[in-house]
């Protein structure tokens, strides 16, 4: 493509119950306890201060967490096998929220990707086993989808398969580049760290209050060590499993419209028509809106109340009942060799199959969201109408510093009700194998090096939604007592099933699949020569081949139906019951509404077949393969030294990095056309990490570096869709993006006041440099640089003709600042039974500022998405010989997840705050038995979502009740 493409002149230059998760913490104790050590007083070297310590409940984890933190020249935070175990999380997202400035994005009530002082999860990159890897899991719509970026979907993996987490919040030259937010380290625990035989089983029941099912875990975890005469071996290998079963109730909005769009409500008698065609079939004439739907009088003065642009309803105002099947299974494999004192083999191995089959079941009103041609809001009456005033709209548009209103209760005739069901099945199968050698050249020379592998299968062969509908009848809905919570009510029982009818364009079958591979292929080598007590210089190589292929298939008319007589609906419906109640208000809602039973609708039509009107054919928007080649080196100086003379250690050094893209998508016109592009960068990254002990206690921090993250893999496409009819448009993506960038600086000091315990704060600042966002401009369709042949037989002059081109593109980015608050302590010093007890409690303030272009054009200034100005975390344990209990308390402030919103005249979507509590509790029977119970969601929170920052108008508002697991572990 030329210089002058529609993709730039730039760039061509260079995140188990208790008693599961507690194998893996127990493995490594098991037989003989692990020894660890502690930090060595300031200016003193490990050689002559090392004390042997004990790592066997949560207390000594927390220290051993601590000893990492504190030795550390950069912010890193760590939390070891046991504070894993012993925390009440279901996955790795629900672990690492524990650490101060992250937090989690939940989806069916567990967590799913991580934040990290306020950038989103593609701003933060994760190895395992010191390899770079990607992780992909599906979610509903309202939560965003498949994962087709570059975030890290925790939910994949069990806790259970980890022995330890490192959270790398500052840049080190030696540490792999494309973070903004951090590196998150995942370790496997490994057969040499273990004393001896290692041998642990464990199991729990869980137990969900809104599902009333159980679930069921079990882990293993299996390990040997032996002296030969060929050196140490070691090998370990652990296996996790859960399934759950459980529902999730929710009320959605779909997204809120104002009243004119879709062409507006019907309006009254003698005022001009959407259609002035009319309609016989539909019954829309002078007098009707619909068959057996009168039009508001001549003098109605509902309609000009209602239809406004600045008067807001839901564009699917429904309940919904979700069911969830999903099945966990993940295994590791570590194998050790140490032939000699010098040199150290090892291979790793994890594997994690993550099977999801959902539900949806809604009952909605439909033709809020429909223009006249598919029967929709225009046919629709204003009967009754109450407004709720809901502030002054700062959106650009015609709204812009107008009063604006939500409907607060409103009884319409002409509703055309559905029954939607939506059947998603999706995998993720990951596997992934390093190979690492460590090697003393001399005593003061090292050589080390890896070489890895890893794979992430995404496939979602069944996205399936059948809906049917009650044409034309009344509806009500009323936000007056509750805003989340409306009270929705019908013409007719909507648990009948002859009361609906399957034909078009009354149903609906859409079918759709969509899969997606990641795969990393990894090598590196380092060397390290210590040239005195003080002094280590590494140098290294990394390369890494990146590539990301997604594939998609659908129906190609979603209105082919069948048409079933009264008793074919009946026979393939079954009732929706029980809705209501624990959360949901009991009489918002009806409690029972027919559906489609999937199974007998999928087998009386052949609904798989793949041929007939049920064929599917490719969709050319999903089909996309980005390949990313990356060779980077690195430099680096380890330093101890006085200055005036207090202890200092630090390192200091800089990486330089290649970037090579090579990217395909098509442009879908009248002939879809692959298009191919090609781009590279380099970037050369300085940083340094410095910690200076101002007594044995205190401990002060600076680090500072130049940093990048790639852009996220859905922008780089080149692929797009193009209109030619009409005003020409074209949206596609934009390869030749650079990277974002950013200046990054650290100030931090810790005072460890006590055993297992510190008070610290840090400062930070990161200067976004550049960031990346979807922009409209006009060109002609020369200037894109696409094939010519696109045009076809349009008439589009390709010189002259203008044409609307929306791509991302790099626009300046803006300050991120903030600081947090980390405070954790052992209370030994009190009295009784109180010097068991102890907190960890900490604080996260986030502040950035981006500027944001608008769909309708201009600029407006906002948070960064996904950033949380406050967050914090906070846990109470007791712990001694026998029994321990903690809760712990997660908060999130309010979060942008879209800007501008996808609705019109509404500036964003977003997260609203939410605060989360667990517990856990157990009891050591005896030397070998351990009896454990766990909480999470104890108050059982609803997770809100909203749009619109000034109306903040529910968008999603879901819970999936409180999940408590009782478990036993054996270890021998």
């Amino acid at each position: 493509m030329s210089s002058s493409s529609l993709y730039g002149s730039r760039g061509r230059s260079l995140r188990a119950g208790c008693s599961l998760v507690v194998l893996m913490s127990a493995a490594l104790a098991a037989g003989a306890a692990s020894a660890q050590t502690t930090p060595p007083p300031a200016g003193e070297t490990t050689e002559n201060a090392v004390e042997e310590v004990i790592v066997t409940g949560f207390r000594e984890s927390l220290k051993s967490a601590l000893n990492v933190k504190r030795q550390s020249s950069g912010v890193v935070d760590a939390i070891k096998a046991e504070d894993i175990a012993d925390f009440p999380d279901a996955n790795l997202a629900e672990s690492i929220q524990r650490v101060p400035g992250v937090s989690i994005t939940r989806v069916a009530g567990e967590g799913r990707t991580i934040t990290v002082r306020g950038l989103p999860p593609n701003f933060t990159r994760v190895r395992i086993s010191g390899m770079e890897a990607q992780a992909t899991s599906g979610a509903t719509t309202s939560d965003r989808g498949a994962n087709l970026g570059r975030g890290f979907d925790f939910n994949t993996f069990a806790s259970e398969l980890f022995s330890g987490i490192a959270v790398r919040k500052t840049a080190q030259a030696e540490v792999i580049e494309g973070s903004l937010g951090a590196t998150v380290d995942l370790d496997i625990a490994q057969p040499l760290d273990q004393k001896g035989r290692t041998l642990v089983l464990g199991g729990s029941l869980g137990y969900n209050d809104l599902s009333e099912k159980s679930d069921k875990k079990f882990s293993a975890v299996v390990g040997d060590r032996w002296d030969t005469a060929w050196g140490e071996f070691g090998a370990q290998a652990s296996l996790a499993w859960s399934k759950r079963k459980f529902l999730e109730d929710q009320w959605g909005s779909g997204g809120w419209n104002p009243a004119t769009v879709d062409g507006g409500f019907c309006t009254p008698v003698g005022r001009p028509v959407p259609n002035p065609a009319f309609n016989a079939a539909n019954g829309t004439d002078a007098a009707n809106c619909a068959t057996g739907v009168p039009r508001p009088a001549a003098n109605d003065t509902l309609f000009d109340l209602g239809n406004r642009s600045t008067v807001f309803f839901p564009r699917l105002p429904r309940y919904g009942r979700f069911h969830h099947d999903q099945e966990r299974t993940g295994a590791t494999l570590a194998l050790q060799w140490k032939p000699s004192d010098r040199t150290s083999i090892g291979f790793n191995a994890l594997y994690s199959n993550y099977d999801v089959v959902r539900e949806e079941n809604w009952l909605e009103g439909f033709s809020f969201a429909r223009a006249i041609s598919q029967n929709g809001k225009p046919q629709t009456a204003i009967r009754e109408l109450i407004l709720r005033e809901a502030g002054t709209s700062h959106t650009a548009g015609v709204n812009f510093g107008q009063k604006v209103y939500d409907v607060d209760y409103a009884r319409f005739d002409g509703v055309d009700v559905r029954s939607d069901t939506q059947h998603d099945e999706f995998q993720n199968v990951f596997q992934q194998y390093t190979l690492n050698g460590k090697h003393e050249l001399t005593d003061n020379i090292t050589i080390s090096g890896l070489l890895g592998y890893s794979k992430s299968d995404y496939d979602q062969p069944i996205t399936t939604t059948i809906m049917f509908q009650r044409p034309n009848t009344s509806m009500t809905i009323d936000f007056r007592d509750d805003r989340d919570q409306p009270k929705i009510t019908h013409g007719f029982d909507v648990a009948d099933a002859s009361q609906y009818s399957f034909a078009a364009p009354n149903a609906e079958v859409r079918l759709s699949q969509i899969f997606t591979t990641n795969i990393y292929k990894t090598a590196e080598f380092n060397l390290a020569w210590r040239a005195d007590e003080d002094l280590t210089i590494k140098v290294g190589a990394h390369h890494h081949e990146f590539s990301f292929d997604t594939s998609a298939r659908q129906r190609s008319n979603n209105f082919l139906v069948p048409i079933l007589t009264t008793a074919q609906l009946q026979a393939v419906t079954k009732v929706v019951d029980g809705f209501g109640g624990n959360g949901i208000k009991s009489g918002v809602f009806p409690s029972s509404w027919a559906t489609i039973d999937y199974d007998k609708f999928v087998s009386s039509q052949n609904l798989y077949s793949d041929s007939g009107m049920y064929a599917l054919i490719p969709n050319y928007g999903g089909i996309r393969r980005v390949e990313e080649k990356v060779t980077s080196a690195y430099l680096q100086a380890d330093l101890r030294t006085e200055i005036g003379g207090l202890p200092v250690r630090g390192d200091v050094g800089f990486r330089i990095a290649q970037t090579d893209l090579a990217s395909r998508g098509y442009q879908i016109g009248a002939t879809p056309q692959q298009v191919t592009a090609e781009n590279s960068y380099h970037d050369v990254l300085p940083s340094l990490n410095f910690a200076v002990d101002l007594r044995d206690d205190l401990v002060v921090r600076f680090s500072a570096a130049k940093v990048v993250s790639r852009p996220d893999l859905g922008f780089l496409t080149p692929g797009g869709s193009l209109n030619l009819t009409g005003t020409p448009s074209i949206a596609s993506g934009n390869p030749e993006l650079d990277p974002i960038r950013a200046t990054t600086v650290d100030l931090g000091a810790e005072w460890y006041f006590a055993p297992g315990s510190v008070l610290g704060v840090g400062v930070f600042y990161k200067d976004i440099a550049t960031y990346v966002q979807n922009q409209s401009q006009q060109m002609t369709f020369r200037e894109t640089g696409l094939p010519l042949s696109l045009i076809g037989t349009s008439g589009v002059d390709p010189d002259n003709t203008p044409i609307t081109v929306t791509r991302p593109v790099n626009t300046p980015g803006g300050p991120l600042k903030g600081f947090e608050i980390n405070y954790q302590q052992t209370f030994t010093f009190l009295p009784g039974f109180l010097r068991h007890t102890g907190a960890l409690v900490n604080y996260t303030y986030v502040d950035s500022q981006i500027d944001y272009f608008l769909a309708a054009g201009g600029v407006t200034t906002n948070d960064l998405v996904g950033l949380s100005k406050n967050a914090y975390n906070a846990t109470l344990y007791y712990e001694d010989a026998k029994f321990s209990a903690r809760v712990s308390a997660s908060y999130r402030d309010k979060s942008i997840v879209a800007l501008p919103a996808n609705n019109p005249l509404q500036d964003v979507e977003g997260y609203d705050a939410n605060l989360t509590f667990d517990m856990a509790a157990s009891y050591q029977i005896n030397d070998r038995l351990k009896l454990s119970l766990e909480g999470l969601n104890i108050f059982d929170r609803f997770n809100r979502q909203y749009i619109d920052s000034d109306r903040d108008s529910t968008f999603v508002y879901t819970h999936t009740g409180r999940q408590f697991n009782l478990g036993l572990q054996y270890r021998f």
